[in-house]
């Protein structure tokens, strides 16, 4: 394990920077597309910025503030940061985030996580950021939870530590409540089990089925792409930073709520996607989605388990006695009022409290 710091050459920031001054008008929303006009009009306004006035360098400083380290586990190369919490006794949190995001955005948090008395560790994923991309094993979510198991256990010499994931990240932190009750005390996942329906599930669950079913048939073509043609996508996406951006930015307008939305500097969001450019790794992070590795009937969550639903717009509501279905010791339902898939830099406060209720009684 070492120290690690972000010092991304002027090479790559020039040659961006040429490839921005050189890209193509963006084309017009297609008629009856699922696209809104704003929001094809607010990736042409940031794009616009990113090539004139969006100064990386400034959050690059920003970032390494943070103190960042490298480690390499069963022979994986693994980025994280890990602040030390307050305090004599401070609770090991691991924090895990998704696509199409990255420990960015949990920038905000983590001080305030270690303020609070949490030891926070926040692992890239494997093909995320500056961990190595993995192109050569099979890593699904199971064997990414094992890694970040490992990292947190024997590298870092915690013995026993909470959980939180977002998206991607909340799958993968189910998989260490269902493969590592030894050394996880709890978890708290923004990314719910959804196990089989049996024979007695009621009407609301039934309906949330389906409209989860409906969700990813309307709204769910990017995941389609990225599990059946992710190699292809990323030789568009990692050769034209408006493409990259398109793809990347739409998530953060449209999955984040509106009513936080205006938390999420332009700066916050263009120092995500840069990092996704100069790490040349949208083809890597999108791999997860063709590595399906759903838990089987017999996989079951059994230690205390917490759920975060954020509000998030178009995302059905889960029933609780669904919920309740996937985790064996499920303690606590929460429906954030207000911030969406990306709550940590959406409502950094509240989410803050909701780590701190969450894992309360493992303190």
């Amino acid at each position: 394990m070492e120290p690690f710091r972000i010092a991304v050459s002027d090479e790559v920031l020039h040659d961006l920077a040429d490839r921005l001054a050189r890209r193509r008008p963006q084309s017009p929303p297609v008629t009856g597309g699922g696209e809104s006009a704003a929001t094809v009009a607010e990736i042409d306004r940031l794009v616009a910025y990113w090539a004139d006035g969006f100064d990386w360098r400034a959050q690059e400083r920003r970032l390494n503030d943070l103190p960042q380290f490298r480690a390499t586990v069963d022979g994986v190369g693994l980025h994280f940061v890990h602040v030390r919490g307050t305090g004599p006794d401070p609770t090991p949190l691991l924090l895990t985030n998704g696509w199409p995001s990255s420990f960015i955005e949990y920038a905000t948090v983590i001080p305030l996580l270690a303020a609070a008395g949490f030891s926070v560790v926040a692992p890239a994923l494997v093909g995320y950021g500056f961990s190595d991309r993995g192109l050569d094993r099979r890593l699904t979510r199971v064997e990414i939870a094992a890694l970040f198991d490992k990292l947190m256990t024997e590298q870092l010499g915690y013995a026993r530590y909470v959980a939180h994931g977002d998206d991607i990240g909340g799958g993968i932190v189910n998989r260490l409540g269902i493969h590592h009750p030894g050394t996880v005390a709890a978890v708290q996942s923004a990314n719910w089990i959804i196990p089989p329906l049996p024979a007695d599930a009621d009407e609301a669950e039934h309906a949330y089925v389906a409209a989860d079913a409906e969700w990813h048939r309307s709204l769910g073509g990017y995941s389609h792409v990225q599990a059946t043609r992710p190699h292809l996508l990323a030789e568009a996406l990692n050769d034209s930073p408006l493409g990259l951006a398109a793809w990347i930015l739409e998530k953060w307008l449209t999955w984040s709520d509106p009513a936080t939305r205006g938390r999420l500097s332009d700066d916050d969001l263009l120092a995500n996607v840069t990092l996704y450019w100069i790490t040349q790794t949208i083809g890597s992070s999108v791999r997860l989605y063709a590595l399906a590795s759903p838990p089987t009937p017999t996989d079951v969550i059994t230690v205390p388990a917490s759920v975060l639903v954020p509000h998030e717009p178009d995302l059905p509501m889960p029933p609780d006695a669904l919920l309740h279905r996937g985790y064996a010791d499920l303690r606590r339902i929460s429906h954030v009022p207000a911030g969406g898939h990306f709550l940590a830099a959406e409502a950094p406060e509240t989410f803050v409290a909701e780590i701190e209720a969450a894992f309360a009684d493992f303190r």
